[in-house]
């Protein structure tokens, strides 16, 4: 799978694809193979609460595309060059929330958990639930033990207008996304029995967060039904 995506980042034209498929294929194969096995991981030992909707789903339905679409990504190169998998019941749903798996050559692959809200009317509940159960919150962060990934690009400078610049959680407010990763070197991905038994470890300590999240998404909550977003 590295090797390809080594492969794929110098070669990242249609006529290298189309000329590899075979390479493609392979590659594939292994991946959905790595993903099937951390989904039954996950479930059976490291969050429960996901269990049903991790073993009665196809791993295939997990892993996204390596094609991008151009009609989005116009200026970029025509392929990620990176496997991808959402685990969780839709990786086209942002509730109930789950955990994303990235491999992909030179110190790029991460695993992780987290919120993001694909419009503002999500993005003020997103807020507004870690305002109101902000001890939660910290709690549910200190058990993780990874910081929360944020674009320095895209915080907000100031809290919110609608909250009080003094909330304790004011500096996690001007998030608009909400992330905890756990990164690993290449060298670090060796054979899937170790590696599953790194992300059923990670997935212990990052549990109480994603359920955090998954309260903040849920339809008991909310009132609202799943919003389905693009790729």
């Amino acid at each position: 799978m590295l090797r390809y995506c080594a492969l794929l980042e110098q070669h990242n034209e249609r006529t290298w694809f189309h000329e590899n498929h075979d390479m493609y294929e392979a590659a594939r194969r292994d991946f959905t193979e790595l993903v099937d096995l951390l989904k039954y991981r996950v479930a059976e030992n490291a969050a429960p609460e996901l269990a049903e909707a991790l073993l009665f789903v196809n791993a295939k339905d997990l892993l996204y595309r390596i094609p991008r679409d151009m009609r989005i990504y116009r200026n970029q190169p025509p392929y990620n060059p990176s496997w991808r998998a959402y685990l969780a019941a839709s990786r086209r749903s942002v509730y109930p929330v789950g955990y994303f798996l990235m491999i992909a050559p030179g110190k790029r692959s991460h695993f992780g958990t987290g919120a993001w809200c694909p419009d503002s009317k999500w993005l003020r509940r997103v807020r507004t639930y870690i305002s109101e159960n902000f001890d939660q919150f910290s709690d549910a962060l200190e058990q993780c033990g990874y910081p929360l990934i944020q674009d320095e690009g895209t915080k907000l400078k100031r809290v919110p207008a609608g909250f009080d610049p003094d909330d304790p959680a004011g500096e996690y407010l001007k998030y608009k996304e909400w992330y905890a990763i756990a990164s690993f070197d290449d060298c670090e991905l060796t054979d899937y029995d170790s590696f599953a038994d790194r992300i059923a470890a990670t997935v212990r300590r990052m549990e109480p967060l994603r359920r955090f999240f998954d309260g903040a998404f849920s339809r008991r909550a909310q009132g609202l039904w799943d919003m389905e977003v693009e790729e």
